[in-house]
């Protein structure tokens, strides 16, 4: 995707501590619960480009400002992203437009698959909302550490049903607890994330940070050489094991998602919040499944 969306530079912060080998980015949205849009997504996908080729960085950790660590896709942004008329008037939107940026976001050179094989060792640290687009960061990451207030869901498995990150929720919950997270979109909270293989380790919110650091400051012990040819060679299993074409899927068939037809009393994002805005669609979103 050639096109680069312009940013705040305050919305994703990079820090470096040469001296202990370890980089921090930090989703600074905490006005919108670290929402994040495609500029967003664009910039922690240079960031993640850079530490991978620093000699100064054994260690790159993501966190989240504020009380969550990301709410999702900005909901503004949805659809709009791929051109898509937000007056409901317009042509569709063609394949080839959707298509073009999945590929880029959830396979090719985009964030996840960058993150997911980035050759220094990634920690996610979450607490609070941990959805959509956040979800996918975390599950991309060698770890995650959570916080015991931490939900993980994906609403994109509401809006259009199971998409994006099929292959490594699979992969990391199994089949039939994929299947029930995907199908049903009810968040799950972080002890239950644990049991089922999402995250490393849950702690309490005030021991979050501390207990990532030392983990961090850990893994930098390990041999400079060490970590980048181990990290090579899981890159190496993922790929034996299906993740490049698992990806490719999931771009495929996210941009089918987005142009399904909608039943009468279904509910659809985009006309919700075409029509009442996008604080009203969220109050029908909770109305319709009840939450």
């Amino acid at each position: 995707m050639a096109t680069k969306i312009p940013i705040k530079d305050e919305d994703i912060l990079y820090e470096k501590k040469p001296d202990k080998k370890i980089a921090v980015i930090t989703l600074n949205r905490p006005e919108k619960l670290n929402a994040l849009g495609i500029g967003h997504y664009q910039r922690i996908n240079e960031i993640v480009h850079s530490a991978n080729e620093d000699e100064d960085i054994k260690v790159l950790i993501f966190r989240g400002a504020g009380r969550s660590f990301c709410s999702g896709h900005d909901v503004a942004e949805l659809g709009v992203m791929y051109g898509m008329d937000t007056t409901g008037k317009e042509r569709r939107v063609s394949q080839r437009a959707r298509l073009s940026k999945d590929i880029w976001l959830m396979s090719s050179n985009g964030l996840f698959r960058t993150i997911f094989n980035c050759l220094k060792a990634t920690i996610a640290e979450v607490h609070g909302y941990c959805y959509g687009g956040g979800l996918n960061i975390s599950n991309a990451c060698d770890i995650t550490i959570a916080a015991e207030n931490t939900l993980f869901t994906h609403p994109g498995w509401r809006y259009i049903g199971p998409t994006t990150d099929v292959w490594l929720v699979t992969q990391l919950v199994g089949l039939k607890k994929a299947k029930e997270m995907m199908l049903t979109g009810i968040p799950i909270d972080a002890q239950e994330a644990w049991r089922v293989g999402l995250v490393n380790k849950v702690v309490p919110i005030e021991k979050l940070e501390e207990t990532v650091d030392k983990l961090a400051e850990a893994i930098t012990r390990a041999p400079f050489d060490g970590i980048v040819m181990g990290k090579t060679q899981f890159y190496a299993v993922a790929e034996a094991m299906g993740a490049g074409s698992g990806m490719i899927a999931n771009a495929i068939m996210h941009s089918l998602q987005t142009n399904i037809r909608y039943e009468p009393g279904e509910f659809n994002l985009f006309k919700e919040r075409r029509e009442k805005g996008i604080k009203g669609a969220i109050v029908t979103r909770k109305t319709h499944y009840q939450e």
